[in-house]
């Protein structure tokens, strides 16, 4: 596809069919997150490939925690509904940086890095005729997750799912660039 093509026609899927993902799509999928660029290339990613019944138990997780907190204005019920209808789900991570040199700052880098591994994966999704959908209400119960998943010593990112979108999703109104320019 066209480069220019996949950067306009990229959206958040978030209803999907049933049609699977392969494991083929999904290793170019990460492969290109992995070729992302990364300050002093410490390619700090790591990303967890849910199977079925765990994408399945988060999606639970997600709901029972929706109900549970009624009064709160957030999207997890809507994160759940769509990783209910996603073929494929990964966590995303980082390292847990424990030396006082690595203060906060240092940490932009990573994830600026992050964010970039993200986005190429979100390009070949659309490159490869799928849909794929950055979910950050995961961040809610990150530390559930995390323990069902038994991940130690890592920082949770987000979730990330992926599927053959139901629809073609509209395009986004974007804002002028001669309104983003500070100069």
């Amino acid at each position: 596809m066209d480069f220019d093509k996949i950067i306009t026609t990229r959206r958040s899927a978030r209803l999907f069919t049933n049609k699977d993902v392969s494991n083929a799509e999904i290793e170019k999928i990460l492969q290109s997150g992995c070729y992302a660029p990364s300050a002093r290339n410490r390619q700090p990613w790591k990303f967890y490939i849910l199977d079925d019944n765990q994408k399945e138990h988060i999606m639970n997780m997600l709901f029972e925690w929706d109900k549970l907190n009624p009064k709160e204005r957030t999207s997890v019920k809507g994160t759940a509904e769509q990783i209910k209808t996603a073929n494929k789900m990964i966590m995303i991570y980082t390292n847990i940086y424990k030396s006082k040199a690595k203060n906060g700052d240092y940490k932009k880098a990573d994830y600026l890095s992050l964010g970039c591994a993200i986005e190429n994966m979100s390009l070949q999704a659309v490159n490869l005729g799928l849909g794929s959908c950055i979910l950050c209400d995961t961040l809610y119960i990150a530390n559930e997750i995390d323990e069902y998943l038994g991940i130690k010593n890592f920082e949770q990112i987000c979730g990330f799912i992926i599927g053959n979108p139901i629809y073609n999703y509209p395009p986004k109104v974007k804002k002028k660039l001669e309104d983003l320019l500070l100069n």
